[in-house]
């Protein structure tokens, strides 16, 4: 099984105060998009998990699952210095392509630690004889755990959808967020990846790798250089630049992870690199890399 989120800086200053600023919306999208994934591609497209229960024509289970990444980071952009963050997920799922759940997250450099809450309900399935195309759609509603009374959260929910193309070797897939609230953030994710086994240890225990390379598309504030000065008539201020928000590629991400499944367990160790890209002249960001490592467990129900 596998696992697999708008932001523009200025100067220096104030790059590390918009970034204090955006820290629970970025971690909020980050985890969003990272349970999509989970729940669509994990669970409903394993074409083996018939044989985990029996080969039933239909069932139902709880899923369980914690995280821990070694860095935080936003659209390849490091949220906070060496910040870690461990994660939970609780799920009911069926096979006919229902789910609900509950998830959270804790990370190290944030106040407090543990801010939100994600119920999520959706659906996935495929096309009557196209096993290899599958669809899904989900919607998410965020629980703030703030005493600040000048909190104010820019997005209180979230629309998903995506569609999957998949062999048994290999697939891509490709989803859309939109965030929701007094604000409408929207992002795209385009994703390649495969299947190459190491062991078999019987019809459903064994050990893989699963590399996968993503795109990541979102908004960010970026500056643009001006041709020439312009003068602001009231404070009498020169500007060579401007700011402007821009929708494009964010991240090229690269993942390489080691899956195990043992009966109803699977452990996965994923070493993972970011490419962060920009669209604007004044910053440039450096590559970076981290791990995570996760476990997960299915009981029928």
């Amino acid at each position: 099984m596998r696992k697999l989120l708008t932001i523009g800086f200025i100067f220096m200053l104030i790059f590390s105060q918009s970034l204090k600023a955006q820290q629970p919306h970025m971690t909020d999208e980050l985890r969003e998009a990272r349970l999509d994934s989970l729940l669509n591609e994990v669970i409903f497209d394993d074409d083996e998990l018939s044989f985990l229960f029996g080969v039933k024509k239909s069932f139902q289970f709880l899923y369980f699952r914690s995280s821990f990444d070694s860095r935080t980071f936003f659209a390849g952009r490091e949220i906070g210095v060496q910040q870690h963050n461990l994660s939970g997920q609780l799920y009911y799922l069926h096979s006919k392509g229902f789910y609900a759940g509950v998830s959270g997250a804790w990370y190290s450099q944030l106040d407090p630690g543990y801010r939100t809450t994600i119920l999520t309900g959706g659906y996935s399935n495929s096309l009557k004889k196209m096993d290899f195309f599958r669809y899904r759609f989900s919607y998410d509603y965020f629980l703030f755990n703030n005493d600040d009374p000048e909190f104010d959260p820019l997005y209180s929910s979230a629309l998903n959808a995506g569609i999957t193309l998949k062999s048994k070797s290999l697939g891509t897939r490709f989803d859309a967020y939109f965030l929701l609230g007094d604000d409408v953030g929207t992002s795209l994710s385009w994703d390649a990846f495969a299947y190459l086994d190491l062991v078999r240890l019987g019809t459903y225990d064994q050990i893989r790798l699963e590399p996968e390379v993503s795109l990541y598309f979102g908004s960010e504030l970026v500056e643009y250089q001006l041709n020439e000065v312009i003068i602001d008539p009231v404070t009498n201020i020169g500007y060579d630049y401007y700011f402007e928000d821009a929708f494009g590629l964010m991240n090229l991400q690269l993942q390489l992870p080691l899956n195990i499944k043992y009966k109803r367990f699977d452990f996965e160790a994923a070493w993972i690199y970011n490419l962060p890209q920009t669209m604007g002249d004044g910053i440039s960001y450096d590559e970076s890399s981290f791990f995570r490592l996760s476990l997960g467990y299915i009981l029928s129900l």
